[in-house]
């Protein structure tokens, strides 16, 4: 599998535990009694036990959990981003402060 294929991959997981997610919080919201047999057996293709009786929170920080696993490390993001040297030097926000000082007149002027 390329590396383009396995990221995609791991989108659509990361994305299909969202939708999980999103269920479950709906049902907590609304204080739902059990779990719809539907949502039990996508746990399941998750590897997420959802024992009978278990609370839809509990749910919910296992799902956190399992997305964990599949989120990019800030070591891992770097390595996909361009590399340190093509990085503009300028602070983030830079552009839009400057260009407020000149609307101003009190920035550098651009002469």
């Amino acid at each position: 599998m390329t590396a383009t294929e396995e990221a995609t991959e791991r989108r659509a997981r990361l994305r299909r535990l969202d939708d999980i997610l999103e269920a479950l919080e709906q049902l907590n919201l609304h204080e739902a009694p059990e779990l719809p047999e539907r949502l039990a057996r996508s746990l399941a293709a998750h590897d997420i036990q959802a024992e009978s009786g278990v609370e839809i929170r509990v749910l919910i920080e296992r799902v956190w959990r399992k997305q964990e696993g599949h989120m990019l490390s800030p070591r891992q993001e770097r390595r996909r981003s361009s590399s340190r040297r093509a990085l503009s030097r300028r602070p983030p926000g830079h552009d839009i402060i400057e260009s407020i000082l000149r609307q101003s007149g009190t920035g550098p002027s651009s002469d």
